[in-house]
């Protein structure tokens, strides 16, 4: 358990600093495809993660991974929503005004709002796919991934002056 823990943090670190790579003075391209090959490697370990934890038979297999495709890439905006409130924290953090901070603190709230809800619609194309006892594996995978990403963030970002 502790290795995978390990290898999301250094990819949600390579998406952090990505992201901030754009943030500072890199080309946009070069930004970019840094965060694209950060996507990917994030993308694949997090696959990994389900795959070995989940041990799915080859017809769960069949029937899951099309819905947690399409589950991804729901979260996926989600995620560019994370990216994008991060950066104006970055962009704003030595002039942040108590407007700007009311703002950021709205906007990730509503962020964990839509998470859940997209937890919540995903829910019964998962329970079609899954018995009930892999179905809350898998939504308990995805909340240690989501906190190990959200630790690696935290250790990251610096505190509000």
């Amino acid at each position: 358990m502790a290795s995978w823990k390990r290898t999301l943090r250094r990819c949600c670190l390579a998406l952090t600093l990505a992201a901030s790579d754009g943030i500072q003075a890199d080309p946009q391209v070069q930004a970019d495809d840094s965060l694209a090959a950060a996507d990917q490697a994030y993308g694949r370990e997090r696959k990994r993660i389900i795959a070995d934890n989940l041990q799915l038979t080859p017809e769960e297999a069949k029937r899951f991974w099309p819905v947690y495709e399409q589950f991804e890439r729901d979260l996926n905006v989600l995620t560019e929503r994370r990216r994008t409130i991060i950066a104006r924290f970055g962009e704003n953090y030595d002039a942040m005004t108590d407007d700007m901070a009311r703002q950021l603190l709205r906007d990730r709230l509503q962020l964990e709002e839509s998470r859940a809800a997209l937890k919540q619609r995903f829910l019964p194309r998962f329970e079609r796919v899954l018995p009930i006892k892999k179905l809350a594996r898998y939504y308990q995978i995805e909340s240690k991934i989501y906190a190990s990403v959200e630790a690696g963030i935290a250790d990251e970002l610096p505190l509000l002056k």
